[in-house]
């Protein structure tokens, strides 16, 4: 039996936990009956407000695999603050072979114990689970700040509430009836005044009903009415009208590109993408790439987003190794990446706290690196045990392979026009209609900033260059990627594609053997004692233009329009911290994803995720700061607090 060392209560009852979780919070919810009559463009949303040792979500989720109406989704919120490690959770659920099945899926994409939301889905269940580790007030807060309505039932389910207040606040309530469609439901063991006087104050109405296993009572109540909470930003990031699209456009078949309409066909919409060229041709046209993150011992948006992105875009890519749609060592390899790093206060505190993450990744030193790659490094370093190289063409390919996508390419340059409907309109440079759609995103890179009304985007283009390194007796044994200044994989059909070179403002796709040079030097500064001798031959590669924001993040939202931009929010000029509850506005249905630099393959899926969630206005799949980092209003935003507007 599971107790808490932190409060000495129990996970569940000690006479039938299973049990208990079917009468509590399934029954207590009305679940089954309710998902018959759930509308089905509307997934049903349920929220646990602490996830404990997984039984009730899994006894949920197969009761769902069982009862699911035809074409209908669920949506399950995990909301806890100390999430059990995957060998916890299968000792505690043990007595309970039927929940094998869910259990075994659950821990294959089990997110580690980093704070924030971690989105994993299970297209074959029709089910999306959003893990959120932290604090449940402050989760419910964040969420509730985008003043939607998405929770059809909630499962109320922390500590008992004499051990301490746990998720037993009003806060939490609030936060609870702020997110709660209309006559949503909660569930609950406790019957605890506080409880009920608390959640009647936020806007439910409870009722108690027979307890279970000799206990007397148990809680179930419905939302009746809530007070609308005042904005607690300025909700310049925001999305003030989503809706469901039936069709979309994406223009360029990138990373960005193929990422953002496999996102939107996912959710049933029917995509057409454009392309100048080809598929992946431009930045994401490498032989390899790495999902790379790099960690601090600072919190800061760019690190944060790196983090969460990284977490997301590995268990993505296993996703779609597992439905076939990769290929073992030719479009992806896996056992993550070694990143050499000097010793320093950063590299010293992620050894005091990776321990907390075992799963995630390890200090080593030289020679445990030496011990694992075959070569002896410079210095010692940390391996990233999540994800590994990948083919980004082939990447682009698997997802633009959806039934729901078409691709079209060799377009040339494709122009954009509002119509008088505020669908758009793409055309060629010669004037041909080539799609009209109600929603139209731009994934384009640097070439975004044609597009009237984006000019004043702050994207610098960088030329970036890789060498394709023939292997050789040593490095074929290489098992896993090496970082350092640059990265070099595994050999993919006896080629190690590594690099790169990095040129700010340099637009010149022109091959160089000075550039071919310096990723060679980078490789032997990091494996000083690796012989790189090539004879006679040519080193060979490939040159791409990628570009990068002035903060280095992702840009990823819908366009807002300017001139209004700055009028609506002047006041910003004069008060920083002033909130301004004036909804953003922006073109109808036109976004844009770009800034993806060096690291299209580990930005993009969340990128994607998040502008998608915002198109629709859906559970978004991270904390709302993180949206607001990478939103494209961030820029007019920050000049308005400058008193300079754009």
């Amino acid at each position: 039996m599971p107790v808490s060392r932190a409060t000495g209560d129990i996970y569940f009852s000690t006479v039938d936990g299973l049990s208990e979780s079917q009468y509590v919070f399934i029954d207590g919810n009305r679940l089954p009956t309710r998902w018959q009559d759930n509308d089905d463009r509307q997934p049903f949303t349920i929220g646990e407000i602490g996830f404990g040792s997984g039984l009730t979500a899994c006894l949920t989720l197969e009761t769902w695999r069982q009862q699911r109406p035809a074409n209908r989704q669920l949506h399950y919120l995990a909301v806890e603050q100390s999430p059990l490690s995957p060998q916890d959770m299968r000792r505690a659920l043990a007595p309970w072979p039927s929940l094998n099945p869910v259990l075994a899926r659950l821990l294959e994409h089990w997110p580690d114990p980093l704070p924030g939301c971690h989105r994993r889905y299970f297209p074959d269940w029709g089910v999306t689970v959003d893990f959120w580790w932290g604090d449940a007030n402050e989760i419910l807060s964040d969420l509730a700040s985008h003043g939607r309505q998405w929770v059809d039932a909630w499962y109320l389910d922390g500590f008992s509430p004499s051990t301490g207040p746990g998720p037993w606040s009003t806060e939490v309530y609030a936060g609870m009836a702020a997110l709660s469609k209309p006559l949503a439901t909660l569930a609950t063991f406790s019957v605890a005044r506080d409880v009920r006087e608390g959640l009647s104050e936020a806007g439910f109405t409870t009722e108690k009903r027979p307890g279970f296993a000799g206990k007397r009572d148990t809680l179930t109540g419905t939302l009746c009415g809530s007070v609308p909470s005042p904005a607690s930003l300025t909700p310049w990031d925001l999305n003030p009208a989503p809706k469901h699209y039936h069709r979309a456009l994406v223009v360029g078949a990138g990373l960005a590109g193929a990422h953002t309409a496999y996102a939107l066909a996912s959710r049933g919409i029917e995509v057409t993408v454009l392309e100048a060229d080809v598929c992946a041709g431009g930045g994401s046209g490498n032989l390899q790439g790495v999902t790379y993150t790099r960690l601090s011992h600072r919190h800061n948006p760019l690190s944060d987003f790196s983090v969460a992105a990284f977490s997301y875009a590995t268990d993505h890519y296993r996703r779609l190794y597992r439905s076939g749609a990769l290929r073992d060592n030719l479009d992806i390899g896996w056992g993550g990446y070694i990143q050499l790093h000097d010793t320093d206060e950063t590299l010293e505190h992620l050894a005091s706290v990776l321990g907390l993450a075992p799963d995630f990744a390890r200090v080593l030193s030289a020679d445990e690196i030496s011990d694992i790659i075959g070569m002896q490094p410079r210095c010692g370093g940390i391996h990233y045990l999540r994800g590994g190289w990948l083919d980004p063409r082939a990447v682009c390919r698997s997802l633009l392979a959806h039934p729901l996508i078409t691709l079209r390419e060799q377009c040339g340059p494709v122009q954009l026009r509002q119509l008088s409907n505020d669908a758009w309109q793409a055309s060629n440079t010669r004037g041909e209609v080539l799609c009209e759609s109600p929603l139209a995103v731009l994934a384009t890179a640097q070439a975004a900033l044609t597009e009237p009304g984006l000019e004043w985007l702050p994207l610098t283009v960088i030329r970036g260059q890789t060498t394709h390194l023939p292997t050789s007796k040593m490095l074929s044994q290489l098992p896993i990627t090496l970082c350092d200044q640059g990265y070099l994989p595994p050999a993919r059909q006896g080629i190690h594609c590594t690099g790169a070179s990095f040129g700010p403002g340099d637009a010149q796709t022109d091959e160089r053997g000075a550039e071919h040079g310096h990723n060679i030097g980078m490789l032997q500064q990091a494996l000083p004692h690796l012989d790189l001798t090539l004879g006679d031959t040519k080193w060979q590669g490939h040159v791409a233009l990628r570009c990068n924001s002035n903060d280095y993040l992702p840009i990823a939202g819908l366009v807002p329009t300017l001139d209004i931009f700055n009028e609506r929010y002047d006041r910003i000029r004069h008060d920083r911290k002033q909130i301004i509850d004036a909804p953003a506005p922006v073109r109808p249905g036109l976004a844009v994803l770009t800034s993806l630099g060096s690291r299209g393959l580990s930005a993009a899926p969340l990128a994607a995720e998040l502008l998608v969630d915002q198109l629709l206005g859906t559970l978004p799949p991270a904390p709302r700061y993180l949206q607001r980092a990478i939103a494209p209003a961030r820029f007019a935003e920050r000049a308005l607090k400058r008193g300079t507007p754009l």
